[in-house]
């Protein structure tokens, strides 16, 4: 995988060379170990898309950033101004392993997306976009991401908290649609950020209320 990584960093620089296997496994010293868990749930969606790819293999939390298949592997993406902890996959769900265990994964679902070979940015009208297939995953929230546990109204629109029996919980961002406009219609977009442990999924003003709510059910 490291091999891989330095490939698509080396395609998307110059050839610009930096450390980034050494990035990958080095220990962090401001964030806990995620290793240290003894929980190693599988990664939301993943299941389904190993249905679509007919493999089987999924990938893990707090499992070695190297059982990720090169082949997976469509960008390499920034956190902060480290290069190296972060992918984005193939399936546009990005998986984090500042340790080198997966600690995080983030994806997100819109009714409508831009058509094949269009940027987002280059947008200009309706026939622009087509209807996203795994927005129909939307209807599947209950079961690949557990029940809703808690919900308050954030940014222009709402945040909900779900928690699953193997541990994995999922803050999930709620928002109107980005292309609303154009397709005169309202729907809803969804980005959705999971993990084991609370720390990794990042907005610490906002999780800590949503787990109380959780927690007193």
């Amino acid at each position: 995988m490291l091999k891989a990584i330095r490939a698509v960093f080396s395609r998307r620089t110059g050839g610009v060379v930096l450390a980034v296997a050494t990035l990958a496994v080095a220990a962090s010293t401001s964030l806990p170990t995620a290793y240290a868990a003894d929980k190693t749930p599988v990664v939301p969606f993943e299941r389904y898309f190993a249905d679509l790819r007919g493999d089987g293999k999924t990938l893990r939390f707090n499992a070695f950033s190297g059982e990720i298949p090169g082949k997976r592997i469509k960008e390499l993406l920034r956190s902060g101004q480290v290069v190296g902890d972060r992918v984005l996959l193939a399936e546009d769900v990005a998986v984090y392993f500042p340790d080198g265990y997966i600690v995080q994964s983030q994806t997100n679902f819109s009714k409508y997306i831009p058509r094949p070979g269009v940027k987002p940015l280059a947008v200009d009208d309706r026939d622009d976009l087509v209807e996203n297939p795994r927005y129909a995953l939307v209807e599947r929230f209950d079961t690949i991401l557990g029940r809703e546990c808690a919900r308050t109204e954030y940014a222009n629109g709402f945040a909900a908290l779900r928690i699953k029996p193997d541990g994995v919980m999922s803050l999930v961002l709620e928002t109107a649609g980005h292309f609303d406009a154009l397709v005169g219609e309202h729907t809803t977009a969804y980005a959705v950020t999971s993990a084991v442990q609370p720390v990794f999924i990042g907005n610490q003003g906002l999780v800590p209320d949503l787990m109380a709510q959780c927690q007193r059910g």
